[in-house]
């Protein structure tokens, strides 16, 4: 895929299906029907209520989302190898391992997990690399769910917004913004109502 010709803050993007029209900077948009960011037809981001579209040399059109653990934050992206957490959250996530052994798999690709499949790999390493890739997926749809349904709750919070369809992100980030520390102990919070825990310590029994 090549990239063309900006100018007035859009780009022409030459692909084996033709030219397409793109704007990088495109504005998002949070659905409050489905919770999935919309760039309401400026660029390639599109909601679950408008359906999924794909084009030639990307890996995920739709790959912007809310924060899967807090929901107060855009993060992700077009690639594979994107993030599906905001930074506080990953910071926590990396906490936890380096503290307790265990953390979320917070990364859109198995391989930014540590999950791989040995291309070498005898026929029960590969079985258990199946599996654990099988887990993989399993999670990331839970942890998916989690983040839309933290996202309703916040938005139902905002009672002003109670008859808005879209709210811009930079509204979405500002109305839900905390300080460092204070955006810590959400996330803090956060991983201990995804993993219905009083304190990590269980985690460890």
């Amino acid at each position: 895929m090549k990239d063309t010709a900006r100018s007035s803050g859009f780009f022409y993007v030459e692909t084996q299906l033709g030219w397409f029209v793109m704007f990088p900077t495109a504005p998002l948009f949070v659905c409050t029907t489905c919770f999935a960011l919309t760039s309401l037809g400026l660029g390639m981001q599109r909601c679950m209520c408008e359906g999924h579209k794909s084009y030639p040399g990307v890996d995920c059109p739709s790959g912007f989302i809310l924060c899967y653990i807090c929901a107060t934050t855009v993060t992700g992206g077009t690639s594979r190898y994107s993030w599906n957490a905001c930074e506080s959250c990953l910071k926590f996530n990396r906490y936890l391992g380096r503290t307790y052994g265990f953390s979320l798999p917070l990364g859109r690709h198995s391989i930014m997990n540590s999950i791989v499949v040995p291309l070498r790999a005898n026929e029960e390493e590969r079985a258990a690399g199946i599996a654990s890739i099988l887990n993989f997926v399993r999670a990331s749809g839970a942890l998916s769910d989690w983040g839309k349904l933290q996202a309703r709750l916040l938005f139902e919070s905002a009672h002003a917004w109670a008859k808005e369809g879209i709210i811009p992100q930079a509204k979405w980030e500002a109305k839900f913004h905390l300080s460092k520390v204070k955006a810590t102990s959400r996330s803090e919070q956060a991983f201990k109502d995804y993993l219905r825990v009083n304190e990590f310590e269980e985690l460890a029994q």
